[in-house]
C-alpha cells in the first residue's frame, strides 16, 4: 500500500527527530494525493458499510448507495503500489539483473510485515475473538486472508487485510516476472506481455462467471473480487504504467500538450467511471457482467489514464493541489490507517454515531460526515504511534540489512 522508498532514516539522540515522520519518497509528488484519495474513499465506504449494515443506521438509500458506489478505491492503491515497485524493479533490473531481486524482498518484508504482524497479533490477543476466528487465523499470519472465504468478521480477525494478502502474494513472484521480461529485448515484445497478463485477468474472471450462472453478488465478491488471480490485473495496470513512463516520458509529455491528446485520455476515462458509479444501468440481469467488466478493467483504463496525465500533463492545478505537502504526510501514515481504521470504525466510531441518532437526534448526514472525520483522523493518530514504534525502528533495520 505504501510503497513509496523513504528517504534518509532520522538520526537517534534527538526528541524532535523521535516524533518526526520519516517521509515517502518525493519523485512522484502528486501520487500522494492520489494515495490520500485513495485512503477517503476506503475509509468513507467502510463507514457507511458499518453503519448500515452492521449497526442498522438509517441512512438515506441513495446517499448510501452512492457512497458504496465508490467501492474502486482500493484498487487506486493496487495500480499505485504496481507502479512504485514497478519503478523499483525497472531500475534495479537494467542497472544490475538480478543481483537486486533478494535485496526487493528484504526491503519489503521489512516495510510491511512488522506493522501488519504487530495489528493482526494485537487484535487477536486484545479482543475478545471466535473458535472460527482462531482457527482460521493462521490463513491471516501467512498472507492467505483472500483465500479463506467468506470474508466475514466472524470467520477472520482482519478480514480487510485480504487486500495486503494480494499484494504479497502478487510480490513474490514480481522479480521473476521483470527477470523473464529482460530476456525479450524489444519493448514492443515486453509491453505484448505485459498486457497479455493483465488481459489474463478479466478472461478468469469472465470463464468463472459464465461457468456459474448461479452465483449471486455476495458469491461474486467472494469469488472474483477477493482472490489474487482473478485480481491481479490492478497491479500489472501498475507495472505497464512504470514501463511506458520509464521509456517514453518524454514523448508522452509532448504529446500531453495538446488538448486533443489530454482529451483522448479523459473522456473514455470518464466513460469508465460513470459505468463504475451505475453498476445497475443495464439492470438486474447485467450487474454481474458489469461487476466482472469493472473489477480490474475499467478501474485500470480509468487510473491508467489519470496516472499518465498527472505524471506528465505538466503543472496544472489539480497536479498542484494533489502534490500539496500535507498529503505526503498522510500517505507516509497510509499503511497505519488502513491496518488500525476497521476496528476503530467497528468498536468505536460505529457505537459512537448509532448512539447520537437513537438518543441525541442528530441529523444522518451530519453523522456520517463526522464519522467519517472521526475515523480518518483517529486512524491517522494511531498510525502516527504505529509509525514511531514499529515503522521507523523497522526501516532502520531494512536500510542495514537490505543497503
Amino acid at each position: 500500500m505504501s510503497l513509496s522508498v523513504p528517504l534518509a532514516r532520522s538520526e537517534p539522540g534527538s526528541l524532535r527527530r523521535f516524533f518526526a515522520l520519516d517521509l515517502l519518497d518525493n519523485r512522484y509528488p502528486a501520487l500522494h494525493g492520489m494515495r490520500v484519495v485513495a485512503i477517503l474513499s476506503v475509509v468513507q465506504y467502510h463507514v457507511t458499510l458499518n453503519l448500515t449494515f452492521a449497526h442498522d443506521v438509517p441512512l438515506d438509500k441513495g446517499w448510501a448507495a452512492m457512497s458504496m458506489a465508490v467501492f474502486f478505491g482500493m484498487d487506486l492503491f493496487f495500480v499505485l503500489s504496481g507502479f512504485l515497485i514497478g519503478s523499483i524493479l525497472l531500475h534495479s533490473v537494467e542497472s544490475s539483473g538480478s543481483a537486486h531481486v533478494r535485496r526487493f524482498y528484504l526491503r519489503r518484508a521489512f516495510r510491511t510485515f512488522p506493522p501488519y504482524y504487530i495489528v493482526l497479533t494485537t487484535l487477536a490477543l486484545l479482543m475478545p475473538i471466535t473458535s472460527d476466528q482462531r482457527h482460521h487465523l493462521w490463513f491471516e499470519y501467512v498472507y492467505l486472508t483472500n483465500y479463506r472465504l467468506p470474508l466475514i468478521p466472524g470467520d477472520l480477525v482482519m478480514p480487510w487485510g485480504w487486500s495486503l494478502a494480494l499484494e504479497e502474494q502478487f510480490y513474490l513472484a514480481v522479480p521473476i516476472l521483470f527477470l523473464v521480461l529482460y530476456k525479450f529485448r524489444s519493448d514492443r515484445a515486453r509491453l505484448t506481455i505485459l498486457v497479455a497478463i493483465w488481459s489474463a485477468a478479466l478472461v478468469v474472471r469472465l470463464v468463472l462467471y459464465f461457468r456459474n450462472p448461479q452465483w449471486d453478488e455476495a458469491a461474486l465478491y467472494n469469488f472474483l473480487y477477493y482472490r489474487t488471480h482473478t485480481r491481479f490485473d490492478t497491479l500489472v495496470a501498475g507495472i505497464i504504467l512504470a514501463y511506458v513512463q520509464r521509456r517514453w516520458r518524454a514523448p508522452i509529455t509532448r504529446w500531453l500538450e495538446l488538448p486533443a491528446a489530454r482529451a483522448a485520455l479523459v473522456l473514455p476515462s470518464l466513460a469508465c467511471l460513470l459505468v463504475l458509479m451505475q453498476p445497475w444501468m443495464l439492470g438486474p440481469a447485467g450487474l454481474g457482467l458489469i461487476h466482472v467488466v469493472s473489477w480490474g478493467t475499467l478501474t485500470t483504463l480509468m487510473y491508467f489514464a489519470w496516472t499518465l496525465l498527472l505524471l506528465n500533463g505538466g503543472n496544472g492545478w489539480m497536479s498542484r493541489a494533489l502534490s500539496l505537502p500535507v498529503f505526503r504526510r498522510i500517505a507516509t501514515l497510509g499503511y497505519g490507517v488502513y491496518l488500525v481504521h476497521m476496528p476503530l470504525c467497528e468498536y468505536v466510531i460505529s457505537h459512537t454515531a448509532k448512539w447520537l441518532v437513537d438518543y441525541h437526534r442528530w441529523p444522518l448526514l451530519v453523522v456520517w460526515l463526522s464519522a467519517v472525520a472521526a475515523l480518518l483522523l483517529s486512524s491517522l493518530a494511531v498510525s502516527y504511534l504505529l509509525h514511531l514504534v514499529v515503522e521507523k525502528p523497522s526501516l532502520r533495520l531494512r536500510d542495514r540489512f537490505a543497503a
